[in-house]
């Protein structure tokens, strides 16, 4: 284990990515919700649209 392979780097690079993805893909989907006045699931908060 003390020798990591390319694979490994290339699996976090991956992982990473795929996260990254999602957050902003929730984010778009927030802000388009919040122009729609529509009801935003944040994460505990009360948002008032004006």
């Amino acid at each position: 284990m003390a020798e990591a392979g390319g694979a490994i780097y290339i699996a976090t690079a991956g992982a990473l990515a795929i996260t990254i993805a999602i957050y902003f893909g929730e984010r778009a989907y927030r802000y388009k919700r919040m122009k729609e006045n529509k009801h935003v699931g944040t994460y505990g908060f009360n948002f008032e649209s004006k």
